[in-house]
């Protein structure tokens, strides 16, 4: 193991007692000052890390959604803790039932490097809301903000939280650590792998993944309504969003005026795509990676004025084949396949027949039959009518489902994420004594009551 890595766990392992709820508020308090007070020199290192991001992109997606998951459970933390009552069956009365809510100990955090500060804290204020030690590794592919995060959290929690620095030599020795809990984000292919190695010392695990996210054009949808939504959610952070719609379904008659509208949508949000409103492609490997996703498709711009690299202007694909690896790869980029169907059964059976995406979107003017197709089909969570702003909400549960993940987080999933019930009963003479050797008349009658 690292020696780093192995000399933070010990440090956190030897840290005394489970704080109570007045601490912990405290631990928040703390974390919420330091970023407040530090939100700018997180800004440059984003800024400097991903060549350039919006400065009101991170203070909005990251900054404000971490003092808002603190201002969510500081105020709910006191209902969180408190004891469960539970009523027992009669043959225990007048024995007392409780359950509580308690750490699960020492955890792991792993953060990617597309949100590096939200990612990374906002998982933290739900362990810290639950009472644990953490062990926080950012990605080591933003290593400015990774620098920034440890000097501003170590400084805030000392005590509580360590943040390790580091390749994936440091990610790997973390999965394969007996912790008490482990908390990933990143991509599907990694998260079995991290949950691989988590099972050998049956460490829980929390998986926030990603997937190929769909939106569904119904027939009566507001062509330029959706399509300024659609262009919205998925050029936020130039399409380096899990939740970003991944691809589009259309009816086919509307291909074409909503092809369109798409276009008008773009140049309206993002007049000058080079100017500073629109994020570059963070890595050269991403970037290339997606002009691949363009090869052998008909790809089309969608921006009347397309950026030079490392920027990447907005293209459609034009129905593409199924086994295409813009279909089957998760794009995490300004590339939107548009996908004509017949009939709202097939657009159902499109999204259907593939995997679990970590968020679905539908647009429609009548409600009730968007509603309907969220009902029918599978997602890790679904808007109707706008897309991606459901992260935002700490009262909503975030997570996925089959491949884009396991578990939730966020209000009080955050909370229950980071903890474990744990069963007290305070036992005072009952009839359960009746049940003991030597075994008698008594325990027959119990008998024929309990199994009748």
């Amino acid at each position: 193991m690292n020696d780093a890595l192995e000399a933070a766990a010990h440090a956190l392992r030897v840290e005394p007692g489970v704080p109570d709820v007045a601490a912990r508020r405290v631990h928040l308090d703390a974390l919420a000052d330091a970023v407040r007070d530090g939100a700018e020199a997180l800004v440059e290192a984003i800024d400097a890390d991903f060549g350039h991001r919006p400065r009101q992109e991170t203070l909005l997606t990251e900054i404000a959604m971490v003092l808002e998951a603190v201002r969510y459970s500081r105020k709910h933390l006191k209902g969180w803790c408190r004891p469960r009552r539970v009523i027992l069956p009669p043959h225990l009365w007048p024995a007392l039932g409780r359950i509580r809510r308690e750490p699960l100990g020492l955890v792991g955090i792993l953060a990617p490097w597309n949100y590096p500060v939200q990612l990374a804290l906002v998982p933290l204020v739900a362990a810290l809301a639950g009472g644990n030690r953490v062990l926080l590794h950012p990605s080591e592919h933003t290593p400015r903000t990774s620098e920034a995060l440890k000097r501003l959290v170590e400084a805030a929690v000392p005590g509580r939280v360590r943040v390790v620095t580091g390749g994936t030599e440091i990610a790997q020795a973390m999965c394969a650590m007996p912790l008490d809990g482990l908390f990933f984000t990143g991509s599907t292919e990694t998260g079995r792998r991290v949950m691989e190695s988590a099972a050998r010392n049956l460490v829980p695990v929390t998986l926030e993944l990603g997937g190929k996210s769909p939106a569904i054009v119904r027939a009566d949808a507001d062509l330029a309504e959706a399509a300024e939504s659609i262009v919205a959610g998925k050029l936020l952070n130039a399409g380096q969003t899990c939740i970003a719609p991944d691809y589009a379904l259309v009816p086919r008659a509307l291909m074409t005026p909503f092809e369109d509208a798409l276009r008008h949508a773009a140049d309206k949000l993002y007049p000058d795509p080079e100017g500073a409103d629109y994020a570059t492609i963070a890595r050269e490997t991403d970037l290339a990676r997606l002009g691949g996703l363009l090869e052998g498709v008909e790809a089309r711009p969608l921006m009347t004025r397309m950026p030079a690299p490392p920027r990447m202007g907005l293209w459609s694909v034009i129905d593409p084949p199924p086994d295409h690896p813009v279909m089957e790869q998760e794009i995490f980029g300004p590339v939107l396949p548009l996908v004509p169907y017949d009939g709202e059964d097939a657009a159902r059976a499109y999204v259907a027949a593939r995997p679990v995406p970590l968020a679905l979107y539908v647009y429609g003017r009548d409600t009730g039959a968007a509603l309907r197709d969220v009902d029918a089909l599978r997602s890790g969570g679904a808007m109707v009518n706008e897309a991606v702003q459901h992260v935002g909400v700490q009262s909503l549960p975030f997570g996925g489902a089959g491949a884009s993940g396991m578990g939730a987080y966020h209000g009080d999933e955050g909370f229950r994420s980071f903890t474990r019930p744990r069963s007290v009963i305070v036992a005072r003479r009952s009839l359960a004594r009746m049940v003991r050797p030597p075994y008698g008349r008594n325990i027959d009658r119990i008998l024929r009551h309990l199994l009748r």
